[in-house]
């Protein structure tokens, strides 16, 4: 023995190691490229014009709108009175971080009771589009891939169809 007196070093030690397993969580929260540092992106689905291929209403023209989910939000365009419109400007947005993300983009006509799902999508008993975006901006669910910026044309088959032009971006 040397004679040292090590009690008031290991009654420290604990404390220490704490500190120091706290340390690395506290430089990864701060790090560029963390999820702090990245949800300030926006992905916004842009639809610029829908068409509507058959009468979507028995009495009169339809009242459409879109929906879009980003990532289980769910968000709704205004309600548009014609059966072709060439130049919308419905911008549904949502905040996110770096990833991918799941998008869900629906064309509705408002009605008084329950509104009617328009189809725009080619595979049959499916009218809306499911796809998603990869944290490299690419639109993935289609049978080609789509990078953002895109503009994207889908057009239904069953009754009640119409076609629908819209773009995904993330900035």
């Amino acid at each position: 023995m040397l004679g040292f007196n090590l009690s008031p070093f290991t009654a420290r030690i604990p404390a220490i190691a704490a500190a120091l397993l706290v340390l690395p969580a506290a430089v990864i929260a701060l790090a560029p490229g963390s999820d702090a540092a990245t949800t300030n992106q926006e992905l916004t689905v842009k639809v610029s014009k829908v068409k509507a291929l058959d009468r979507l209403d028995e009495f009169s023209k339809g009242d459409l709108y879109a929906r879009v989910t980003i990532d289980g939000e769910v968000q709704s365009s205004p309600v548009v009175r014609v059966e072709s419109v060439n130049k919308l400007d419905w911008k549904l947005s949502k905040k996110v971080s770096r990833g991918e993300h799941k998008v869900k983009v629906e064309l509705l006509d408002k009605d008084l009771t329950q509104d009617d799902a328009i189809d725009i999508n080619r595979v049959d008993k499916k009218r809306d589009l499911d796809f998603t975006v990869t944290s490299g901006c690419r639109i993935e669910g289609f049978s080609s891939a789509y990078k953002c910026g895109s503009s994207i044309t889908r057009t239904g088959t069953e009754k009640k169809k119409a076609e629908i032009t819209f773009s995904v971006s993330v900035k």
